[in-house]
């Protein structure tokens, strides 16, 4: 079992080393996590270093994958069908009933039947279920808690809706790799933050460079602009860029019509005289704004804000 968790421990690592967007990571990882254990679901809980008031969700079951940001004290506002949210806050806040057959020294939590479980901190679902879903509540339940500088930073959660009995595999051993999941997950995340930092850092200098040669026209300028984008966006292959100036749309290909757009003014001598927009072709998990993080509104409105001073120049060279 040690040497089978170790290998598991490897391919994680190897998926977390890849530059890939965080939600992606989750799905790649949750998808090795759920055929191992041949579980039906999964759900990972994980604080937010940038925000401690906030965490990430990831739920993979029958290869449906969901990711969102959450805030601490609205997880029963988006897991309202969720029995073991009380069981979580619990173990999150380390207040526990540690003199319970049901958990762990370390707090954490198994069942092979949790449907027929009384305990303090399960939430009755009300009288409005009928009892095809009362009948599935019967499943085996393991959370186990992430631990990472004596902090309680995360949680995993393993349901399977046949009963079987997860101290087979080994809860101790499995404590010890939920440890190792939480600092590789807590890794990637710093990683993934600075990747976004180096690429919006790439995009200032390479916009910088393209806006001092004085031998680039000014449509060729809001071209290569719109070339550096998709780059320094969290999904390159599917974002899409388009500038209006003075009522003329400059893009370098088709923009398909999307949910969420990212838009920031570009003012000129106190005048709105066109935009900046940026989008992706297909549906993405939503972040801070939409699917788009503070840092890509952040250099968004810096670009718009440098285009202008761009344009002011251009223009007061013409009169010179």
């Amino acid at each position: 079992m040690k040497n089978a968790l170790s290998k598991l421990s490897y391919e994680i690592l190897k998926i977390s080393n890849r530059d890939i967007p965080r939600s992606v990571f989750l799905k790649e990882i949750s998808n090795v996590l759920l055929d191992w254990l041949k579980c039906s679901e999964l759900k990972f809980l994980l604080k937010m270093q940038k925000n401690e008031s906030q965490f990430e969700l990831a739920h993979y079951t029958n290869k449906v994958f969901e990711y969102k940001i959450i805030n601490k004290d609205k997880l029963s506002h988006h897991l309202p069908e969720e029995e073991s949210v009380g069981l979580w806050e619990a173990i999150l806040e380390n207040k526990f009933d540690n003199a319970s057959t049901f958990f762990t020294e370390k707090g954490t939590f198994w069942t092979i039947n949790f449907g027929n479980l009384s305990i303090p901190y399960r939430r009755e679902l009300g009288s409005k279920e009928n009892k095809t879903s009362k009948q599935n509540h019967n499943y085996s339940l393991l959370i186990i808690p992430f631990l990472y500088s004596n902090e309680r930073v995360g949680l995993l959660q393993v349901k399977n809706i046949k009963q079987e009995i997860f101290s087979s595999i080994g809860t101790n051993l499995f404590e010890e790799f939920a440890q190792t999941l939480s600092a590789i997950l807590i890794n990637q995340y710093t990683q993934a933050l600075l990747q976004e930092r180096v690429k919006e850092l790439t995009f200032l200098y390479e916009m910088s460079t393209i806006t001092k040669l004085k031998t680039n026209s000014l449509d060729d300028i809001l071209y290569h602009i719109i070339e550096l984008i998709p780059p320094a966006w969290q999904y390159p292959e599917i974002t899409q860029a388009k500038i209006t100036l003075n009522g003329v749309e400059y893009a370098n290909k088709p923009i398909e019509k999307c949910e969420h757009t990212l838009v920031a003014d570009i003012i000129i001598e106190n005048e709105r005289r066109g935009t900046i927009e940026v989008s992706y072709a297909e549906k993405c998990p939503d972040i801070d704004e939409g699917p788009f993080f503070h840092e890509e509104r952040s250099l968004l409105n810096n670009i718009a804000t440098e285009l202008a001073n761009i344009i002011t120049q251009r223009n007061k060279e013409k009169q010179v």
